[in-house]
């Protein structure tokens, strides 16, 4: 308790007045001068894991967010971990359950309490969100901004693909913890390529990161998958991920190089389109899944030709198509 009280005391004594955190403004003690606590702001808002991890989830939320207002989210996490790093501050503990989101998307972390300050390091964390180079119990180490880095690049992407993990794959269920390790993509940028057999796993957050701009896609897959120990390459700060995001926001704006509906869609149900499909592309709503998707004319007819009338996105006619095949050759068990 002792360590603890000297933690918020030292805390304290640095007030942080960003909206961005709620930082520990005052020790608590009893009558008898016995330390119990901290005061702490309040802090309004959902937590992050609670509705942006699933399309329904986020929609109930916050009904009028498209992937530009998610985008936007993202860009506020970054910052936020940016200004606390230039305060002194290491998250240490960042996962969705430590930052509150309003519905104009800015952030505020909190549970502050447990951050790293000086040499009082965070005891506590995510195993989702451990950078692969850290081994043993929490509070044994000192972390660094490169393993905030590696937990943030963690969550932009769960929040970019709605709750997709990056090391996720096609037959691999069980082998994320040991992909994640190996720092192992099932994603392709600039300078790797996945490993053979290695498919990102069927779902409509797959084909988000072919929506994503090169500099961010180059900026995430680094962080992800370099393993300090054999590469020296640091990965990419809250600072530049902050830009990429920016960046991509003002692509999507009116003028921009992504000014185009498709690209605000919160899901994709198909790899990016080149520039020139996009002007021939129809928007629709699918009759099995109900998100929105949009439709090339050689779409249509292929739809039409497999007996599809209603709008289906490309994720349900192969569901349908593999139930069907199911259908026609049952397994028989002797």
């Amino acid at each position: 308790m002792r360590w603890r009280e000297q933690k918020l005391r030292l805390m304290c004594s640095r007030p942080i007045r960003s909206p961005c955190v709620a930082w520990p403004r005052e020790i608590l003690y009893d009558e008898l001068r016995r330390f119990v606590g901290v005061l702490m702001p309040r802090a309004d808002g959902v937590p992050l894991g609670a509705f942006a991890f699933h399309a329904e989830l986020l929609k109930k939320q916050f009904p009028s967010w498209t992937r530009y207002d998610l985008t936007r989210l993202c860009l506020n996490l970054s910052e936020s971990v940016h200004t606390l790093h230039r305060c002194g501050v290491i998250l240490g503990d960042l996962h969705p359950g430590n930052v509150m989101v309003s519905p104009e998307g800015s952030v505020c972390w909190v549970d502050a309490d447990s951050f790293q300050i000086e040499d009082y390091p965070c005891s506590v964390g995510t195993e989702r969100f451990r950078a692969p180079e850290l081994h043993g119990n929490f509070g044994d180490f000192l972390r660094t901004r490169s393993h905030d880095a590696y937990a943030l690049s963690v969550l932009l992407f769960m929040t970019l693909t709605l709750g997709l993990s990056p090391f996720a794959r096609q037959g691999g269920e069980g082998d994320m913890r040991e992909a994640a390790r190996k720092g192992v993509l099932p994603y392709p940028f600039a300078s790797y390529k996945p490993p053979a057999g290695f498919y990102p796993p069927d779902t409509p957050g797959r084909y988000v990161w072919s929506y994503l701009p090169r500099k961010l896609r180059d900026a995430l897959g680094h962080n992800l998958t370099c393993v300090q120990h054999r590469d020296l390459c640091p990965r990419a700060m809250p600072g530049y991920l902050a830009r990429c995001l920016q960046q991509y926001l003002r692509d999507m704006e009116p003028g921009g190089g992504r000014d185009h509906p498709m690209y605000r869609d919160l899901l994709h149900d198909r790899p990016c389109p080149p520039h020139s499909l996009l002007v021939q592309m129809t928007s629709n709503i699918c009759a099995d899944c109900g998100i929105l998707f949009r439709e090339a004319p050689d779409d249509v007819a292929r739809r039409l030709r497999q007996s599809h009338a209603r709008p289906l996105c490309r994720l349900c006619i192969r569901r349908r198509s593999a139930l069907n095949q199911a259908t026609r050759n049952p397994t028989t068990n002797y």
